[in-house]
């Protein structure tokens, strides 16, 4: 069982970026406008590896098959709020953020989105992308995001199962040995485009992180040392409802 975190409380601080933004997101979901709203990112937000990834698999991969991501599940709560809020799910596996760059135009832009949810990092870990590239990819997201009349809300995947820095029981952990940089250097350049550009930044996986502090088990969350099962989307989905002041 999951032990209670302070989410709520945590998303009302009024230091935290992006808190302006926030604001304006309740009114707008509150007077009932209409909204479109993309999540983009790689495999965590397409939906690996909860529940009906399987069955998305077998036909085409497609993501609205994928009923536990926490896109999905996010649509569902934006829903129930919000009748004229579209969520669409823009997540393709594998993808880095300068691939994402590339396709932002085929990907986002034809929704004409109002708020794009976004995260790459970890293929650009694992590929060994410079730190520098991955950076300059992001900024240049938010900077099309905005360019297009959006806004966009950052958040933290992990943690990851990584030889030789945290297993969290996971017996086969990601060999990252050779790469030139760590994860967490990645995770510390989105609090670093958070700050610089003042966004809301949905800290998941600090969530998870202060979990497993606090005694709780994670090793049955992984489905491999990068991807979590239904667990870590549930929890995605609740420091994103609670960033954005949505009740789950």
């Amino acid at each position: 069982m999951l032990k209670k975190t302070n989410l709520e409380n945590e998303a009302r601080k009024t230091d935290m970026p992006g808190i302006g933004f926030i604001e304006t997101f309740k009114q707008s979901m509150e007077r009932q406008d209409k909204l479109t709203i993309v999540a983009y990112g790689d495999s965590w937000t397409y939906g690996s590896v909860a529940e009906g990834w399987y069955e998305a698999r077998d036909r085409g991969y497609d993501s609205s098959l994928i009923t536990g991501s926490w896109a999905s599940m996010l649509r569902d709560v934006v829903a129930a709020r919000n009748a004229q809020a579209a969520v669409f799910n823009e997540g393709v596996g594998g993808w880095t953020a300068p691939r994402g760059l590339e396709a932002y135009a085929e990907k986002v832009a034809p929704h004409r989105p109002d708020y794009v949810i976004l995260n790459f990092g970890i293929n650009d870990w694992k590929n060994g992308l410079p730190l520098a590239d991955y950076e300059a990819a992001m900024n240049a997201i938010v900077a099309r995001v905005k360019e297009d009349g959006g806004q966009t809300v950052l958040w933290t995947s992990g943690p990851l199962s990584v030889a030789g820095v945290q297993t969290y029981g996971w017996p086969q952990p990601w060999d990252g040995s050779k790469l030139a940089h760590t994860f967490a250097e990645f995770t510390a350049a989105l609090h670093r485009l958070a700050e610089a550009h003042d966004l809301p930044l949905a800290d998941a996986a600090a969530d998870i992180e202060a979990l497993h502090a606090s005694g709780e088990d994670l090793q049955d969350w992984f489905f491999d040392s990068i991807h979590f099962k239904q667990q870590g989307h549930d929890m995605i989905l609740r420091r994103i409802a609670a960033t954005l002041g949505l009740p789950e």
